[in-house]
């Protein structure tokens, strides 16, 4: 079997979209509920700031999304529900910068920091200004979905900066006219082209030079300065935090401990805790964390027991695990296998 990339595991995007994605479904009286049973997250957890979410789990919400409302152009709704504001301190930082271009080539700088599934770029042609959009990893089924969310959030943050006169000069898309292509004339209002080489959303380089109303040199300098400090310190949690879950992914099924994964990572106990500690984290909760995902995996597996799951991530008896599977969830894994199979029969 393949090994899976760790990146595809990792939880390091933030919520916004997903947030939007459960809103919209909400709008049309869908219980968005339904998007994050199983996977390790809950609405009231899209609520924080600092909520971040794995590609695996923002893939599996996107397909049940769009599941639950087949032939609706529910990329398209769901990023024109995002104004400039709704991918947070990005956001503010684009508005108070100098120009239209300063605050594309912000946006582009931070990217990751505004919950996109996708990688951009952009580049000066003939025709205009170009931000392509690239898929980091191989789902076709969400493909569309995410160049439709990307571009239509495109969309509302040139409003946002410019104006509702703004629209882009064309749009280029690199898979085939979906059965809703109608939809993109009304939001993008300029020429569509499907089946292209790549995903372009194209606008007038004139825009790049105009000054914005919104500018402020010293909340600009500020928001930028913070943003930078806070993906430092990020940064510098995800290594610790990404070197612990790498040694107890291998050594999940054993009792584990603190000591033993210093030892294994080359330091001390005491270093190790002080690390986890100036990163806001603690060794229990990354364990249970582990523990909770994998758990909730393997439940979806009809042909493991209860008992074998709690041996898989590391408990000995089966009735300890039921009960830190209750304070990690509020119900029992029988409940939930139930449930899951109930709303997700497949």
């Amino acid at each position: 079997m393949k090994p899976v990339d760790s990146r595809y595991m990792a939880a390091n995007i933030p919520a916004f979209m997903l947030r939007s994605l459960v809103m919209t479904l909400r709008d049309s009286g869908l219980d968005g509920g339904r998007l994050l049973v199983g996977l390790g997250l809950t609405l009231e957890d899209l609520q924080d700031p600092a909520c971040r979410v794995s590609f695996r789990q923002g893939r599996e919400a996107i397909l049940r999304a769009l599941q639950m409302a087949p032939g609706r152009a529910l990329g398209l709704e769901t990023g024109c529900r995002q104004k400039i504001n709704s991918v947070g301190l990005v956001g503010y930082a684009m508005l108070t910068a100098a120009t239209i271009g300063e605050a594309v080539k912000l946006g582009l700088q931070f990217q990751k920091d505004t919950g996109s599934m996708l990688e951009f770029d952009t580049r000066v042609t003939s025709d205009g200004i170009a931000v392509t959009a690239a898929s980091r990893f191989h789902e076709p089924s969400i493909y569309t979905f995410l160049v439709e969310e990307a571009f239509a959030n495109f969309m509302s943050i040139g409003i946002g900066l410019v104006g509702d006169g703004f629209k882009p000069l064309r749009i280029e898309l690199a898979y085939p006219a979906p059965v809703h292509a109608g939809a993109y004339r009304d939001v993008f209002d300029c020429e569509i082209r499907f089946g292209c080489v790549e995903n372009v959303f194209l606008f007038d380089p004139a825009l790049y030079k105009r000054a914005l109303a919104t500018a402020d040199p010293f909340s600009h300098r500020q928001l930028c300065e913070f943003i930078a400090y806070h993906r430092t310190r990020s940064r510098e949690a995800a290594e610790i935090t990404e070197s612990v879950e790498r040694v107890l992914r291998q050594k999940l099924q054993e009792r584990i401990n603190i000591s033993k994964v210093a030892k294994a990572l080359g330091m001390s106990e005491r270093t190790l805790r002080r690390r986890l500690a100036e990163s806001a984290v603690s060794f229990q909760g990354l364990l249970d964390d582990l523990r909770k995902n994998r758990a909730l995996e393997l439940l979806a597996n009809p042909h493991m027991s209860v008992e074998q799951i709690a041996f898989a991530v590391g408990f000995t008896d089966p009735h300890n695990f039921r009960r830190a599977f209750r304070r990690w969830t509020s119900t029992t894994p029988g409940a939930l296998r139930t449930d899951l199979s109930a709303i997700w029969p497949e």
